[in-house]
């Protein structure tokens, strides 16, 4: 399952992607994401304005799912929106998200999955300016074989 070079530029709202970031770490890691917005504009305390790269993380150093439990990853992913596929072959994924604004997922999407937020954590805001410093892939991810079925066939 080979990732997919992709660019900053083409990230938007529904994407999977990793990415190296290090944030206040000694040493960068691997995160793997659910866009959910890709530029959200965002004023520091000091006035400054910066912008967030916001998502749902789904595995943490590339292998390691957030979500263990496969059909509930899979209604987490119904309830933003119907799941597309980018590459059959190398298991790379979207989606469609429902109802998006200029900046990506409306406040009716975090409504709606607000409640699995809360009982996974997996809700993250990145600093874009410091995300954008690695390259950016688009990441295959596991999902159950009877879904894939499906998807496959639309």
């Amino acid at each position: 399952m080979p990732k997919k070079q992709y660019n900053w530029s083409k990230v938007t709202a529904g994407d999977i992607i990793s990415f190296r970031y290090k944030g206040k770490e000694p040493v960068s890691m691997l995160h793997t994401l659910l866009v959910l917005n890709p530029k959200m504009p965002y004023t520091r305390k000091g006035g400054i304005k910066t912008f967030h790269l916001i998502g749902l993380k789904l595995e943490d150093r590339g292998t390691i799912s957030t979500i263990k439990n496969k059909p509930m990853l899979v209604q987490l992913l119904d309830r933003i929106g119907d799941v597309q596929v980018v590459s059959k072959d190398d298991k790379i994924y979207r989606v469609e998200v429902a109802s998006t604004g200029p900046r990506g997922a409306t406040k009716r999407i975090y409504n709606s999955i607000k409640s699995k937020l809360k009982r996974f954590a997996i809700y993250r805001t990145y600093d874009y300016k410091e995300a954008k410093k690695s390259g950016v892939f688009l990441e295959p991810i596991e999902l159950p074989k009877p879904l894939v079925e499906v998807l496959i066939e639309n």
